[in-house]
């Protein structure tokens, strides 16, 4: 993800992507948390992974091509992630999409 064309919205250099909390979250440090095994469900993945791609649509105009490309990845990743979270059991399902954006 951090290579190739668009790969410079997805990293930590690219600071406008990103909230004030004190751990700056981007993909590779997800792909790290993940290799580590730090999350303790699929839930907690998907949400560290929303909240890339959330941060980059909230603090990106629309008019950016890191928020189109970041409402297509999050639209791209609900749509991978569906079929495990319907997996789960009920209680640890959420409802996908969040209220961050707006669909056009």
């Amino acid at each position: 993800m951090k290579t190739g064309q668009y790969g410079w919205g997805w990293h930590s250099e690219n600071k406008s992507t990103f909230t004030d909390k004190p751990i700056l979250l981007d993909l590779g440090l997800v792909k790290f948390n993940l290799s580590k095994n730090m999350y303790s469900s699929p839930l907690d993945f998907a949400s560290d992974v929303r909240l890339v791609f959330e941060n980059a649509m909230l603090y990106n105009p629309k008019t950016d091509e890191v928020h189109g490309m970041a409402h297509q990845l999050l639209f791209y990743f609900e749509m991978v992630f569906r079929p495990i979270q319907a997996k789960l059991p009920t209680n640890q399902r959420v409802n996908e999409f969040s209220t961050v954006y707006e669909f056009d």
